[in-house]
């Protein structure tokens, strides 16, 4: 590849980043897309595998989780760049995790972290104990997600120039997981922090995110009022940036708050609108006006 044209690669690459960080998926994936045919069109294979495997992670925020696995599993074989195969086990851990194949993830996982030590990048470590953390989470691991949740944290806030993108997703997923502890106060404090790194930084998605957490926490010490302001703005933003599993969340979360405070009408036009999005379990509306599942359910996938 030409010095021209390897500079332009780059350059469409860190385009796709900073589309990504901007929950700006559609234009992540052109750029990518972009950089993969230039790359192909000179022939340089470990750059056709290097741009596939980051526009997996542009099709993962779009929650297109099956697209986003596949061709992940012939680069990870075929690469011998510790980078490429690093990022590629990682996408596909993530992936994996959303389709519920929870063994075949952690395997990824593991192998990502693996690379991540061999690269010694510390941003690549980071991301790989939040990776493990996240897949601890999900599987109601609390006490060990916190442990690599703080772990990555930790290689973040030792950095020489502080990535405050990540560290606000970071200190959001320590918050929640508190929260799911039953330590109310801690996670509100920490996620209240996360929020106001996340908007000074501009990462919508995050402060959405923020948002749909302090609601459930606020809910959860009967702080009604607070916990529907912080429900509401999570719907506005999750409508805005295109996440429909936080809206689908928030629709639970408002039912339920206007559930507990006595509004039935509220209460019947959230729990319709989840209804609407499940129309294949029958009478969900009504279970939910009987049954709190909120101590029982994780309500979101974490960043």
């Amino acid at each position: 590849m030409t010095a021209t044209k390897s500079a332009r690669f780059w350059r469409l690459m860190k385009r796709g980043y900073a589309f990504v960080k901007k929950s700006r998926c559609g234009e992540a994936l052109a750029s990518f897309e972009k950089a993969r045919a230039l790359a192909e069109e000179a022939g340089a294979a470990d750059l056709v595998d290097k741009a596939a495997a980051n526009k997996s992670m542009a099709l993962i925020e779009m929650g297109e989780f099956a697209e986003a696995a596949r061709g992940l599993g012939e680069i990870i074989l075929r690469s011998q760049d510790s980078e490429t195969i690093c990022g590629a086990a990682y996408n596909l851990s993530i992936s994996l995790r959303r389709q519920g194949q929870y063994q075949r993830a952690c395997f990824y996982a593991k192998l990502a972290s693996e690379k991540s030590r061999v690269l010694n990048d510390p941003n690549w470590l980071a991301r790989c104990h939040n990776l493990l953390g996240n897949l601890h989470l999900v599987q109601s691991r609390l006490e060990p997600a916190l442990r690599e949740y703080r772990r990555a944290l930790k290689i973040r806030m030792q950095e020489k120039v502080p990535n405050k993108f990540s560290i606000g997703y970071l200190k959001d997923n320590i918050g929640y997981c508190l929260i799911l502890l039953g330590r109310y106060g801690e996670g509100i404090r920490e996620i209240r922090e996360a929020m106001r790194m996340a908007e000074r930084v501009g990462n919508t998605r995050c402060v959405c995110e923020c948002s749909h957490d302090l609601a459930f926490g606020l809910m959860q010490l009967r702080r009604l009022g607070e916990a529907e302001s912080c429900g509401e703005r999570a719907l506005q933003l999750a409508e805005q940036i295109g996440c429909a599993e936080i809206v689908k969340n928030c629709y639970y979360i408002l039912g339920e708050i206007n559930h507990l405070r006595g509004d039935e009408a509220r209460r019947d036009h959230f729990f319709s609108l989840l209804q609407n999005l499940h129309p294949t379990v029958p009478r969900l509306r009504e279970f939910l006006c009987a049954f709190d599942v909120s101590k029982i359910i994780a309500l979101r996938f974490p960043q």
